[in-house]
């Protein structure tokens, strides 16, 4: 009797940690990320001999079973940061103190912007990224590589221009305004020097209490093997000056703009210009003041133009670009200083070659004579009493190079893309058949991003926080980092829908959402409770039947007691 009361106490027991189970799942059947466990029976023997009375008895045991790999259905949200993880993983979770996993993708954002499992006091984790969503840390397969996650992270955008193309036409007849002047080469035959003399603007100079006329004058030859000097320096395949002159027309300076010209400042043009072909001989062109003047009769092509681009602080800046048409189908692109963006204020200061400041400086533009471009060469102009050069990059590419910027923006080089050599990808020159020259520009793209404010935020597959501002600019500010075990079954199961690592468990791997075998995330989604109501339900009713059936045994082998006691009276 005492082993047949005791099967049925241990029954009993077994039955009402079902009921505790069952009633467990139910209560978390709404739980996002829930996982249900189950109750396994294992059988009690006091001993398994068999005699003339027959075998012993003995009991039940209970053991709680995890099923966490059990995936449950994955429901669309409201909230943008809401997470379910499609496929193998947990989110990594911590309190400050301790990491945590859990499968529970509902996270709202703090006073701070930290994202934190919402009624809990667990933070989302994950690893911060570059501006293309990379990882930008090092041992990633450590927890401690993972900080908290914070959509504030940058509560406002800026990007500034690092790269600047276009495409544009300059039209071919403005090469008809370039005056010529005929030489004859040391080989006999006739040459030509291409005059431009074309207004710039005017300036009024308040210690003098005068305006001034400005003009940009340009000289180039019509072979493009020989090179050009005025006698102050070295040689150069074009002569460029600024000319300022008074109300009646008289020169009152004039500024060399290119390398062969630096140092030459005076009050009038050069009388001459030294031509010197490849062979090394020379000849020198008469270029009197009655040359100057039958140029100066010309009206020359030139046209501004503007490039917009970003600072580093968002700020729209505005970069004026004097087209000047110089003969022989070359151009004088002169890059100004930066104004804001309706050009009326000057916004920063010009760098040269050398990293010295300047107002401005200038390229060379060739084209071949199927309108294609050929080549884009750097100038150098007097700056003080310095030589300053335009700046290329390591291709020899010509840039905007920005020493300082009025509004505090850091300084920078933006990349100018005109096209390649030999193609029409970017500048051209084609005859228009417009009875008016005109500069056509047809395209222009630049990479920099104005200011702009934080306005949503959102996850994608792979885990990327991605960050949306006023400005239109989407960026990734960090990834969120997913945990695989060995044996996910193992972990320990703790309040609020987390677990803890376990020797039974495994190590943690940490891996990007969808890399090696690890489950994608789901945005603006939650992964519903693995319990099963219906199968719940039965399963209470077959635990209650079997409670009530060792009941009854207790109450069989109390009446047989009680019946073995008054036979014994």
């Amino acid at each position: 009797m005492d082993t047949s009361m005791n099967a049925a106490v241990s029954a009993l027991q077994a039955q009402s940690q079902a009921l505790s189970t069952i009633s467990t799942n139910l209560a978390n059947s709404s739980a996002t990320g829930y996982k249900a466990v189950s109750t396994q029976f294992l059988n009690l023997l006091n001993g398994t001999g068999s005699s003339a009375h027959g075998s012993t008895s003995g009991g039940v045991s209970t053991v709680t079973r995890q099923n966490v790999t059990l995936n449950g259905t994955i429901t669309s949200t409201t909230n943008a940061t809401d997470m379910a993880i499609d496929g193998n993983g947990m989110f990594v979770v911590s309190d400050g103190t301790n990491t945590y996993y859990t499968r529970d993708g509902a996270f709202d954002s703090d006073s701070t912007g930290n994202l934190y499992l919402s009624g809990t006091n667990y933070y989302l984790m994950g690893w911060t990224t570059d501006a293309t969503g990379s990882v930008s840390v090092t041992n990633q397969g450590n927890v401690a590589s993972l900080q908290k996650v914070n959509t504030e992270k940058y509560n406002s955008s800026a990007t500034a221009t690092t790269t600047y193309s276009m495409s544009a036409n300059l039209p071919d007849e403005a090469q008809a305004s370039v005056n010529t002047t005929s030489y004859t080469n040391a080989s006999g035959s006739s040459e030509t020097l291409n005059y431009s003399w074309v207004s710039t603007g005017t300036y009024y100079d308040t210690a003098a209490s005068t305006s001034y006329n400005t003009y940009q004058v340009s000289v180039t030859s019509s072979q493009s093997s020989v090179t050009l000097s005025d006698g102050s320096s070295s040689s150069s395949s074009a002569l460029t000056y600024t000319v300022e002159t008074d109300s009646s027309g008289n020169i009152v300076s004039v500024n060399g703009t290119s390398g062969n010209t630096a140092g030459y400042n005076g009050t009038d043009l050069p009388t001459s210009i030294t031509v010197t072909d490849a062979s090394a001989n020379t000849v020198t062109v008469d270029t009197s003041a009655d040359t100057w003047a039958a140029v100066k009769a010309v009206a020359g092509f030139s046209k501004d133009t503007s490039m917009k681009l970003y600072d580093s602080l968002g700020t729209e800046e505005s970069v004026p670009v004097t087209w000047t048409a110089a003969g022989d189908n070359q151009w004088v692109m002169t890059v100004s200083s930066p104004t804001n963006s309706t050009g009326s204020t000057v916004a920063g200061l010009l760098a040269d070659s050398s990293g010295v400041s300047t107002s401005s400086y200038s390229y060379m533009v060739s084209f071949n004579g199927d309108g294609t471009l050929n080549t884009i060469t750097p100038l150098s102009h007097m700056n003080g009493s310095t030589i300053s050069t335009a700046p290329t990059d390591a291709s020899g590419d010509p840039v905007i190079n920005t020493y300082s910027w009025v509004d505090g923006a850091k300084a920078g080089t933006i990349t100018l893309s005109l096209g390649s050599s030999g193609k029409a990808n970017g500048l051209t020159q084609y005859d228009t058949g417009e009875s008016s020259a005109t500069i056509s520009i047809k395209s222009t793209t630049q990479d920099g991003v104005q200011y702009g404010t934080l306005k949503s935020v959102a996850v994608n597959t792979s885990g990327e926080i991605v960050a949306t501002y006023s400005n239109g600019q989407s960026v990734p500010i960090y990834k969120v980092a997913l945990a695989t075990f060995p044996n996910s079954n193992g972990l320990k199961a703790m309040s609020d829908t987390v677990y803890q690592e376990t020797s039974s468990s495994g190590d943690y791997i940490l891996n990007e959402a969808g890399a090696n075998g690890v489950g994608t995330i789901e945005g603006s989604s939650l992964e519903n409770s693995t319990v099963n109501t219906s199968l719940e339900f039965s399963n209470m009713i077959t635990s209650q039947q079997a409670y009530s059936a060792a009941s009854q045994v207790i109450s069989t082998d109390r009446q047989e007691l009680t019946s073995l006691i008054q036979a014994i009276q």
